[in-house]
């Protein structure tokens, strides 16, 4: 039994001896392992996934840079600006630049973002967008050796080296002296022993600090297909944290940017992020005057105690003699104004007197006219919630459009920051066929009455209930205030809202006509027309003004016809039916109150003026059917602009020739500025505007000719040009004063009556040094026995200076264009 066990022992170790070597060679298997995700890289950012919504405030894009640089639009206003306004040199040199590479720059966008609205962000953001990475990369150096010459690295200030170190050296041993040494030494016993200690010092120089190596003002970089530059470093996390909105998402910048999609030039701004801003400056500035106040309540300033005396001297009553009052003036007689009025009838003729009443005109008209104008240009301003413009070049035009993005409280306000002009319904305008053709300046609006007036009561309550604020009054418990009407509504005796504004239509339009003398009598009615001597002289006179008509449409003229004298009279004009004149033009109906007020009704509008001419020359076109709408001029070039529209303006060209003239006359004529103005159309084409309301909201468009913008540009740049070119001109005028005066005084003290070269009134220090020599003039002085002349000429002829200038002993300073030369006693003296 114990052999059987023995050699079941035995075999099972045989056994586990041979198979553990096959055992070592099998793969345990091993803990399955987690699957490594590779973490991927970072895509590049593109032109429309850069920014995040609430990064910046403002977004200006441009859109195919290289074709907008060599487009003849920009070439046109680039050309007065580089040969009249002698732009500096780096303006000069990116112009050039842009023009080499505008092929590359073809197909390229450009953003440029500033206002940042969060920390850690640059100030101002441009981006450079190209077709592919490897056209970014291969601009990336040419734009990187460039950008030196526009934004040069600031020059290090240079510090002081530091001084020397002074280290001791190593102690020397004693040297032992004896007393008597010659060409031996011999040390004498016990003889005095003299020791030296030198401990020379060594100078060590400390090694120069290294200079910090100077930034540019700017950071470049390429990410993908943009080549970025911003004034500080930044990251992309910042540009757009994870989580934000990207502003290609944001509703009001989606909507903006598509509707000017085709423009080549695109500016956004979020007027909302500016408005949140400024509450919350306004809500900090607010807690902290509070925190200011109540601890200026806790810690009240102790009042300082009277002296003694005081209260004895308050106890003394004090007498005061008392003056004998001035008699009181005599009331004098009620003020009349006496107007003679010349009826159309020639047999007819009367003379009534206007009276003023107890209240005078000014007492009532300026306090409401005042008021008025509080209540329409007042109240609680309403933001946008963003505005965005593009410019476009349309023909012979450059075409700036405004789109006006509004909360849904103001929807129908398209006048930011004027929150009573509410627009009316989209309308044809109707006025232009009633103004004549030769209007000089035509306005046309569509208003909602209605909503204007409750704006304007709303804006008064607001202004009642601040004041009551500001004095400490309770607004809860405050009876409502009266309305600013009410006064004017007791004189009409009617109610505004209910009697008024629903006999008027929306549209209301302004012309100025045509400066037109004074009407001629007229084969039909030779007496109706001729004037006195002192009607002629008078209207002679406002011929030389153009005076504007109102045109108001109206829904029931027989009911407007019975309020306007009880308009007149509220004016503080009473009996204003006794002075009323009438007369008829053709079936059309002029009513004149003197040479205060004039109306007529033509079609479906009032029209009023304070001129009689101007109306009359209103009516006649209309009943001649020579009105706005026939004008071939108003008609073309106002065919751009929708069929109904919110508003509507129209610059005829008389008026922009006018101006035009202006500004060629205004400007500096030289040479180069008259031939640029020789090569520019002198035909002016008319300055148009709509107001329409496309859905997306209000639109503001105007087409302004090239021609006129031209001129603009060259009178500006001339403008610039000539400023330091007179202030040299003023510089020398004074100079040459100040040589006669140091003349006249070296002549009467110190030269015994000869007069004194330059060098010598340069010595004596009686003439500046700097006023000769720094403003691009050189003065000559010529001085004889008794006499002297001297003369300023300009060191480069139109650059530093076009006028030369003469004085003598005399002290006249005369002046003259010589192209460079030298004034003679011959010119006109100096104005």
């Amino acid at each position: 039994m114990l052999k059987s066990i023995h050699r079941l022992i035995t075999l099972l170790l045989v056994v586990l001896f041979v198979s553990s070597p096959l055992l070592a060679q099998q793969k345990r298997n091993a803990p399955p392992k987690k699957p490594v995700v590779a973490e991927l890289p970072e895509q590049a950012p593109t032109f429309d996934t850069l920014l995040s919504a609430d990064s910046y405030k403002v977004y200006c894009e441009a859109r195919g840079v290289g074709g907008l640089v060599r487009s003849a639009a920009v070439n046109d206003l680039l050309d007065p600006v580089m040969k009249l306004g002698g732009p500096p040199r780096e303006f000069k040199t990116l112009v050039k630049w842009l023009n080499a590479h505008a092929d590359v720059l073809a197909g390229s966008r450009m953003l440029v973002a500033g206002w940042p609205s969060r920390p850690k962000i640059p100030n101002v953001l441009v981006a450079i967008e190209f077709s592919s990475p490897e056209e970014a990369k291969k601009f990336y150096p040419e734009l990187r050796g460039f950008l030196p010459t526009l934004l040069p690295t600031p020059t290090p200030t240079p510090t002081a080296a530091p001084a020397p170190a002074l280290t001791p050296a190593p102690a020397a041993k004693p040297i032992l002296a004896v007393p008597g040494a010659g060409t031996e030494t011999r040390v004498v016993a016990n003889a005095p022993v003299i020791v030296t200690m030198n401990t020379p010092q060594q100078v060590r120089t400390l090694p120069e600090p290294e200079p910090t190596p100077v930034l540019p003002p700017y950071q470049m970089l390429q990410a993908g297909s943009l080549i970025l530059i911003s004034d500080v470093a930044f990251t992309f996390r910042n540009l757009r944290p994870r989580g934000s909105k990207p502003l290609e998402e944001d509703q009001n910048f989606t909507l903006a940017r598509n509707r000017f999609a085709s423009e080549s030039l695109f500016l956004y701004v979020d007027l909302k992020s500016i408005e949140k801003e400024e509450k919350e400056h306004q809500k900090k500035w607010e807690e902290e005057e509070q925190k200011r106040i109540e601890a200026q309540a806790a810690n009240p300033p102790k009042a300082e105690e009277p002296p003694d005396n005081v209260e004895a001297e308050m106890t003394e009553p004090t007498v005061q003699p008392q003056a004998t009052p001035p008699p009181e003036p005599e009331p004098s007689p009620t003020s009349q104004s006496t107007l003679v009025v010349t009826s159309s009838d020639p047999q007819a003729s009367s003379e009534a007197t206007l009276s003023g009443g107890p209240q005078g005109t000014d007492e009532v008209v300026l306090p409401m006219m005042s008021s008025l104008y509080g209540l329409l240009f007042g109240g609680e301003h309403k933001w946008p919630e963003a505005v965005s413009a593009a410019l476009a070049f349309e023909g012979d035009a450059y075409v700036l459009r405004t789109l006006i993005v509004n909360g849904t409280e103001n929807k129908s306000n398209a006048i930011p920051f004027v929150p009573q002009f509410v627009s009316g319904p989209a309308l044809v305008p109707e006025s232009p066929n009633i103004f004549p053709a030769d209007t000089d300046l035509f306005v046309s609006v569509s208003l909602d009455y209605p909503q204007v007036y409750e704006g304007m009561l709303k804006a008064f309550a607001n202004a009642e209930e601040q004041f009551r604020k500001y004095r400490g009054q309770p607004v809860k418990d405050a009876p409502p205030p009266e309305s600013p009407f009410a006064i004017y509504e007791k004189k009409l005796g009617l109610k505004i809202k209910d009697d008024l504004l629903p006999l008027l239509g929306n549209e209301i339009a302004l012309a100025l006509p045509k400066k037109v003398p004074s009407p001629s009598p007229t084969p039909t009615n030779p007496d109706a027309e001729k004037p006195t001597p002192a009607d002629t002289e008078q209207r002679n006179t406002r011929a030389a003004d153009s005076y504007p008509v109102i045109a108001i449409s109206i829904k029931d003229r027989e009911a407007v016809a019975r309020l306007i004298p009880k308009i007149v009279e509220s004016f503080g004009f009473k009996g204003a039916n006794l002075f009323a004149q009438t007369e008829k033009r053709d079936g059309a109906e002029i009513t004149s109150y003197g040479n205060v007020f004039t109306y007529a009704f033509l079609g479906d509008f009032l029209v009023v003026s304070a001129d009689a001419a101007a109306t009359r020359h209103v009516v006649d076109a209309y009943v001649n059917h020579q009105t706005l709408s026939s004008d071939s001029h108003f008609r073309n070039f106002t065919r751009w602009q929708p069929r109904q529209v919110l508003g509507q303006v129209y610059v005829a060209p008389g008026l922009v020739e006018e101006y035009a003239s202006g500004t060629k006359a205004g400007a500096p004529v030289n040479d180069k500025m008259s031939e640029f103005l020789s090569r520019v159309n002198p035909v002016l084409d008319p300055l148009t505007y709509a107001l329409t309301d496309d859905g997306l909201g209000p639109l503001h468009e105007l087409h302004v000719p090239k021609n006129l913008l031209q001129m603009i540009v060259a009178r500006a740049s001339s403008e610039a040009t000539q400023a330091p070119l007179q202030t040299n001109e003023a510089v020398a005028r004074s100079a040459l004063h100040s040589v006669a005066r140091a003349e006249a005084s070296f002549q009467a003290e110190k030269g015994n009556g000869r007069y004194a070269s330059l060098d010598e009134l340069l010595s004596e220090g009686l003439v500046s040094k700097e006023l000769i020599q720094r403003y691009g003039y050189t003065i000559e002085l010529t001085v004889s026995a008794n006499k002297f002349e001297a003369i300023a000429i300009p060191v480069e002829y139109g650059k530093t200076g076009r006028l030369s200038y003469f004085i003598d002993d005399s002290g006249v300073l005369r002046a003259g264009d010589h192209g460079g030369g030298a004034a003679t006693a011959a010119d006109l003296p100096a104005q």
